[in-house]
């Protein structure tokens, strides 16, 4: 099953648009900035506003938000020789800087849903070069903002820019291109089985594997010892037996005693097993199919959580040596190693499967907290049959839990996820945004 979540943060890099007849930029295009607005004509007005503060403006092009796709608006200004070139006053004409240059800013207004994205640039020319034989001056960008608000701060216009128009409200950067510099991402390539002879047979092959490195790993493996050494202190203490007899007294009788123990075939090896087969198989011959892929994929996570956790579960209920309650009712839990094979239950263990594999193929938490009370009914059934102990259900269902973990471990692992972070100014602090795909 495909799982998407939206981007955390969207990449979109706004060029500048030059009109016709000027020379191409000498530089690249900086980034734009996302303004949040109820009114879209509103937020255009103080746009303009803004820039003519400081500049004369000579064209505008105003955006239709209405339209579709939206048309973006422009503001260009007239061109104006920059403040630190202009001689002071009193000095001599020979103090002014050479050679003369002139400025302009160009803004770019483009409708998004619920506001705009701001782009602007600082173009600068020289005078000199521009009357020159060999044709017009070369433009250079730059991103300060020379005005007298400013003082011809170097910081990004389009920073300046809506740091003006909107001093309350945090605006929304945009990010880089995946490619460039400061980048850190972690991108899942092709599939392993991608050019295999046999890609299906290979496909389950490399997530078997991956299956069991996941149950294995330093992680999995301390929580395993945990959960061995908490259905220790329940055997080898009064914990098990004071529960069994409770539960024989209180729960048994009733009818939800009597529920519980109809519930026993779901734990029982060889229906489950053939059902986990039949629709794994279901799953390849309608492959491509969301009812076939669904179903399939069931199958295929039931018996691998099967492959994974069944030989920890047949080593452990040989090792712990336990006994069934109706067996030896006088030495109780208590673990005589490898001295009986009662120590996990194996029905807790497979009756545990079809609905931990389902849960965790679902996102609603209702269904995913529904499907793992469902999944204790078989190990409940051998408590209210006097077969097994409290300890015995809670070490067969907890195996098949770490299985279903490793297993979804390797889902994700195999889906292609993707994960981008990168450094976030927003207005004059520093952050951090993260992208995540899969």
């Amino acid at each position: 099953m495909r799982r998407f979540v939206p981007a955390l943060a969207m990449v979109l890099l706004l060029s500048p648009c030059l009109p016709a007849g000027e020379p191409a930029a000498a530089s690249s295009a900086p980034s734009g900035m996302f303004l949040p607005s109820e009114s879209g004509a509103l937020l255009w007005r103080q746009t303009l506003a803004t820039v003519s503060e400081d500049w004369p403006i000579v064209r505008t092009l105003e955006p239709d938000f209405q339209s579709l796709p939206p048309r973006e608006g422009m503001i260009e200004s007239a061109w104006v020789e920059p403040k630190s070139d202009r001689p002071a006053p009193g000095a001599l004409p020979l103090a002014q800087a050479w050679p003369p240059r002139r400025q302009r800013v160009v803004v770019r207004v483009v409708p998004a849903a619920n506001g705009a994205w701001i782009d602007a640039i600082v173009e600068t020319q020289s005078i000199a070069e521009s009357h020159a034989t060999a044709g017009p001056g070369r433009i250079e960008l730059a991103g300060g903002w020379p005005s007298e608000s400013v003082g011809g701060d170097s910081t990004n216009i389009t920073t300046t820019l809506a740091a003006r128009m909107a001093p309350s409200t945090d605006p929304i950067y945009s990010l880089p291109p995946p490619e460039s510099d400061g980048m850190f991402a972690s991108r899942q390539n092709e599939p392993p089985w991608a050019h295999s002879q046999y890609p299906r047979l290979s496909r389950v092959g490399h997530k078997v594997l991956q299956d069991y490195r996941n149950f294995y790993s330093c992680e999995s493996l301390v929580c395993v010892t945990a959960a061995f050494g908490a259905g220790a202190v329940m055997a080898n203490t009064g914990f098990d037996t004071t529960m069994q007899n409770a539960w024989q007294q209180s729960v048994a009788p009733t009818s939800v005693g009597t529920f519980f123990s109809d519930c026993k075939p779901i734990g029982e090896g060889r229906y489950a097993l053939s059902i986990f087969g039949a629709a794994a198989v279901t799953g390849l011959l309608l492959e491509g199919r969301p009812s076939g892929d669904i179903i399939g994929e069931w199958g295929s996570r039931s018996l691998r959580m099967f492959a994974v956790g069944a030989p920890p579960v047949y080593v452990l209920q040989l090792a712990t040596g336990g006994s069934r309650p109706s067996e030896n009712s006088s030495v109780g839990s208590g673990w005589k190693f490898f001295q009986d094979d009662n120590g996990v239950s194996g029905h807790a263990f497979v009756g545990a499967i079809p609905f931990l594999a389902a849960a965790e193929m679902v996102e609603n938490p209702w269904a995913k907290g529904g499907l793992y009370v469902c999944s204790t009914f078989v190990g409940f059934s051998r408590m209210t049959t006097d077969s097994h102990y409290p300890s015995q259900v809670f070490l067969g269902w907890y195996l098949a839990w770490a299985s279903s973990m490793a297993v979804n471990r390797t889902e994700i692992h195999y889906s292609g996820m993707e994960v981008s972070v990168v450094p976030l100014p927003i207005a004059d602090m520093g952050g951090m945004a993260v992208e995540m795909k899969w």
